[in-house]
């Protein structure tokens, strides 16, 4: 289907019943247009399965159907709690922008046994109540969604047109269908999460929707937590810089969100928990750049697209070696006080206010901080402009201002891109009291290949106090080339990418350059290569002296700037080969082994990964990692390695309850910034079908060593349904 397509949305003339025979006759009224032209994503052609959608309406609930064709492919239907193991099963699903524009867009999945899961492109978080049912037919499945319109930001106005697409995967095979097709869409790869939002722009039009009462404003949410840790390490918590550190227990605290509009919201937190019951991260693989690392807290998760603006967030942009630039990264705030945003969206507009309050015990350092974002998008992308920023205060650090400003053009026929991105800091945080940073490309983008050829400049110390930059002091062009393809003998897909930059500091050097060649190939007989290739790259360092004016002895070196002095530079090659190996990724049971070598930060290093997951029965899931890293250095001769071993056990509990356990073990000699140890953790999450939940950890994967803490957590929930 083309970007234009468009068709007018069915109104059902009675509420229709979560009966998946589909035999309510008033289901063929919804038939979408076109049934049978699906295409397969991962293939680049024509689906093989036919799969037929419905859609319909009402004043309270949309109502979503399908028939699937299924004939000679195992139907893998294994999970049974909802929102958790998504991707190991068939699915099918439905794409809804509600704002035509990408800001208010959502997806809803169900399996062939009808377990549930929901995304939503501004809240990570978004869990809320709607109805799903599934049932075998002779040559496939079909299934019913009831998704009530509560549960979505709808703007208010007469008749709406909403973007649309359908979905469906295929665990047995790996691939993905979509009905609304364009060849400038991005499949799954593996370790990535398909479906995207980036994709929102090439979905259907859905015309002449009116809903009676839909622009009345929502109920506003509350969740109340309380929350006991004991044990000889009770009071041990990740720090933002992932070390564990003693930190004050909070026993109490709340998130609330009060909507102002349909499509704008008040949010609000006061003694908000850093516990980390939800989420665990952990890596030993050494590092270039800083990692980037997920968010979890409700009060960040809500709304974080508006408040990072920049177009550069779903843009091929940044150091294409390391992390995008970010002037807004919440992970790198530790536990706070309090916080208040109003963020949301109206029209072609979407906007994000936030302020936020802490202490750092581990530093003393309290701060006070705002950020705010702000985006004008059309309908299609073809046209958007943005700024954002962040005005911060800390104590010891002293005063940081940032505020960006851009602008992106595209043209849809051609698939010419062009982007502008600039951005100014001041204050105490900058040693020389300002800093700034741009960025400029031009981007071809067709089906099967993009050419995208930019220019980068950060100052020296440019470095957003709450922010995420990956180096600075550089300037110079950047790279990169794509090239794809779709079916052909033997092989399912495949893609080959080529990136480079060269960047130079103010005394003329080299500071950073960096280059790379990646082919992703993906096999009929499930095997694949995810990123099989080379990586060079070569980074400067300088010698920081004592005394001013370049005087005194060398007492550290720095990667990030040798400004002003540019004493004793040194550059060290970071490469690696890698030889990456799948089998069966993007299906219930993948296994993968990695292999990379090279001189990387004066080390000859070596880098061995294996890991694989198994669904052991609908209950029992099992997951096991070996992960190495030998490094000898090149200078002394001296042999340094780290080893990890991680067993883990799922266990789902009917279809709410989740009890799980691990045993990771690293050892290894010095070197590494990671600390050995044996770690044992186990989990239990409880999810109350009014939305009540309670969490019950002993220790934390994320610690290196067993951590003697048992956190007993409670979250009692009021009002509209979580994450809406």
């Amino acid at each position: 289907m083309t970007l234009s397509f468009s068709f007018p949305v069915a109104r059902a003339q009675r509420a229709l019943p979560l009966d998946p025979t589909l035999a309510d006759p008033g289901w063929n009224a919804g038939l979408v247009p076109n049934e049978g032209a699906w295409e397969d994503l991962t293939t680049r052609a024509p689906a093989a399965q036919e799969t037929r959608a419905y859609f319909l309406y009402d004043d309270k609930a949309l109502y979503i159907a399908f028939r699937v064709e299924q004939r000679g492919i195992p139907i893998v239907a294994t999970q049974t709690i909802h929102d958790l193991g998504f991707g190991i099963d068939d699915f099918v699903g439905i794409g809804i922008d509600t704002s035509g524009s990408g800001t208010e867009a959502y997806y809803f999945e169900t399996t062939p046994l009808g377990t549930r899961y929901d995304q939503a492109n501004e809240n990570t978080r978004y869990h809320p109540h709607w109805s799903a049912a599934a049932v075998r037919t002779p040559d496939g499945w079909n299934a019913v969604m009831i998704i009530p319109l509560d549960v979505l930001h709808i703007p208010a106005g007469g008749a709406h047109t909403w973007r649309l697409q359908f979905i469906r995967g295929i665990a047995a095979r790996g691939e993905h269908y979509v009905w609304a097709f364009n060849g400038l869409m991005q499949d799954q790869q593996p370790n990535q999460t398909w479906p995207t939002f980036a994709d929102t722009r090439f979905w259907a039009a859905g015309t002449g929707i009116v809903v009676a009462g839909a622009s009345s404003r929502p109920r506003p949410r509350a969740d109340i937590y309380g929350l006991e840790s004991i044990g000889r390490d009770y009071n041990q918590f990740q720090q933002p810089n992932q070390t564990f550190l003693p930190q004050d227990v909070r026993h109490y605290g709340i998130d609330a969100s009060f909507p102002l509009t349909s499509t704008i919201n008040l949010v609000g937190t006061l003694n908000p928990d850093f516990s980390n019951v939800e989420i665990d991260q952990i890596t030993i693989a050494p590092q270039e750049f800083r990692r980037q690392l997920i968010e979890y807290r409700p009060f960040f998760s809500q709304g974080s697209v508006f408040i990072n603006a920049s177009s550069g967030q779903r843009s091929p942009t940044g150091i294409y070696v390391a992390n995008a630039n970010l002037i807004f990264y919440s992970p790198s705030i530790g536990p706070f006080d309090r916080g208040a945003k109003v963020e949301g969206s109206f029209g072609k507009q979407s906007f994000g206010l936030m302020n936020f309050r802490g202490f750092d015990p581990t530093s003393g350092n309290t701060f006070d901080d705002t950020a705010f974002g702000y985006e004008h998008a059309l309908q299609d992308n073809s046209f958007l402009y943005w700024s954002d920023g962040v005005l911060a205060h800390h104590s010891l650090a002293g005063n940081d201002s940032t505020v960006e400003g851009g602008i992106e053009g595209r043209n849809l026929k051609s698939g010419l891109i062009g982007y502008a991105d600039y951005s100014v800091e001041t204050g105490s945080w900058v040693p020389q009291g300002h800093a700034n940073f741009f960025e400029t490309f031009a981007d071809i983008h067709k089906p099967n290949y993009e050419v995208n050829i930019g220019y980068l400049e950060a100052a020296p110390n440019y470095d957003p106090i709450d922010g995420y930059t990956a180096n600075s002091d550089i300037r110079g062009p950047q790279a990169y080339f794509n090239l794809g393809g779709g079916s052909s003998p033997g092989i399912k897909s495949w893609n080959f990418d080529v990136t480079g930059d060269r960047f130079i500091d103010g005394s003329g050097a080299v500071h950073e350059a960096d280059a790379g060649a990646f082919l992703n190939m993906f096999f009929k007989n499930g095997f694949s290569f995810d990123g099989l290739g080379p990586i060079v790259g070569e980074l400067r360092s300088y010698g920081i002296p004592a005394g001013p004016g370049c005087s005194g002895a060398i007492v550290t070196t720095s990667y990030f700037t040798g400004y002003p002095c540019y004493l004793g530079g040194s550059t060290q090659t970071f490469n690696l080969m890698a030889v990456p190996i799948g089998y069966g990724d993007v299906t219930p049971d993948p296994i993968d082994v990695n292999y990379s070598w090279g001189k990387f930060g004066g080390n000859d290093t070596h880098l061995f990964t294996i890991a694989t997951t198994r669904v052991l029965s609908r209950a029992l899931t099992l997951g096991l990692v070996y992960d190495g890293t030998w490094e000898r250095d090149l200078g002394s001769g001296v042999l340094n390695s780290q080893w990890l071993r991680r067993v883990t056990l799922g266990y789902n509990i009917g279809t709410r309850d989740t009890l799980s356990a691990s045993i990771r073990s690293i050892n290894g000699l010095g070197g590494f910034s990671t600390t050995t140890g044996t770690d044992v953790a186990f989990a239990f999450h409880r999810h109350f079908s009014n939305g009540d939940e309670l969490y019950i950890n002993y220790g934390t994967p994320a610690a290196a060593a067993t951590l003697d803490r048992l956190i007993v957590k409670f979250v009692l929930h009021l009002g509209a349904d979580t994450g809406t």
